[in-house]
């Protein structure tokens, strides 16, 4: 994305200057936030060069408003005296008596935000510059499906198909993030390690698909028990791994003990199984705290409770 910001900024900087205007922006649209400037041009005529990452409200009377509220452009050639506008900032704190802006969507239909610019002066733009505009949304739009297409590759590459948690590259990646922030600011990092009991079995006595539920079930209940603040993946064929920040152990207890007991009332029910199911999915686990300051790596960290993980397996067979 800030490779397509930097061809924003030529594309606003262009417009602007074709058009005469004071100003020009693409403005983003957030549904709970409001209205930011994500471009705004850089002549000398326009008062806002800089980007404040303030948003403005959603039931703020400003020009965008029109355009995302009725997807469609929008020009105001001279706002002056018009009752409509008596208390939008735009006009009676910058001045901007002119506005033409068009919706930015992206590719399924949804706001992403406008493109558009403001004159301090009435305009009276002629339908050859209103089309030229219709030309630079066009760009931005290219850039947005693009972005949207690179992110589905990416959640592709990085997602477990089976369970819809990260796979282990995603997993991962998401991890060495955590650690260099634990690192920066002195957490210390919890890592459980878990494995589904008697796989093989799974899918022997019950049947692939049987093995399949249980793996989605375990999934499932780790998602279901842990924080926000935790990541979460599918590392293996029958292991899972979480990591996060933590106090103590006492944090990964809680989670090792959540997802126990979200195992132990599941039922699962599948069709066409070899036999039918009278068991619920069991899992060994193994954690470990990393306290600050951290000396370890991630794959350090992910053998330390790897190993405590198998230990638990084999007094849980005894």
């Amino acid at each position: 994305m800030q490779a397509s910001l930097a061809k924003w900024q030529r594309v606003v900087d262009v417009m602007t200057r074709l058009l005469g205007a004071t100003s020009g922006y693409v403005v983003e649209y957030n549904k709970d936030q409001g209205y930011r400037a994500a471009v705004t041009s850089q002549n000398a005529e326009n008062p806002h060069r800089d980007i404040s990452g303030k948003a403005e409200p959603l039931d703020s009377n400003i020009y965008c408003r029109r355009v995302i509220q009725e997807k469609a452009p929008f020009y105001e050639p001279d706002a002056r005296g018009k009752s409509e506008w008596a208390d939008n900032p735009e006009l009676t704190d910058d001045g901007y008596v002119s506005y033409f802006g068009t919706p930015l969507l992206w590719p399924n239909g949804e706001v992403f935000g406008t493109l558009c610019v403001f004159d301090r002066q009435p305009t009276s733009y002629e339908e050859p510059l209103q089309t030229l505009l219709d030309v630079f949304r066009d760009l931005i739009e290219a850039d947005l499906r693009l972005y949207e297409q690179f992110e589905v590759m990416r959640e592709m590459s990085m997602t477990d198909p089976l369970t819809g948690l990260n796979n282990r590259a995603g997993f991962e990646m998401l991890a060495h993030q955590k650690i260099r922030i634990a690192k920066r600011y002195h957490h210390h990092i919890g890592v459980i390690f878990f494995d589904l009991d008697n796989m093989k079995r799974w899918n022997d006595d019950y049947g692939h698909a049987a093995g399949d539920a249980a793996l989605r079930a375990v999934g499932k209940a780790i998602t279901d028990s842990i924080r926000e603040v935790d990541i979460c993946g599918r590392v293996g064929g029958d292991e899972f791994a979480v990591l996060g920040y933590v106090r103590n152990r006492g944090d990964l207890t809680t989670i090792i003990t959540r997802v126990r007991n979200a195992l132990a009332n599941i039922k699962l029910n599948i069709p066409n199984a070899k036999a039918p199911i009278r068991e619920t999915p069991e899992i060994s686990s193994g954690a470990s705290v990393f306290f600050e300051p951290i000396n370890q790596n991630f794959e350090e960290m992910m053998a330390v409770a790897d190993l405590e993980m198998y230990r638990d397996k084999k007094n849980r067979q005894k």
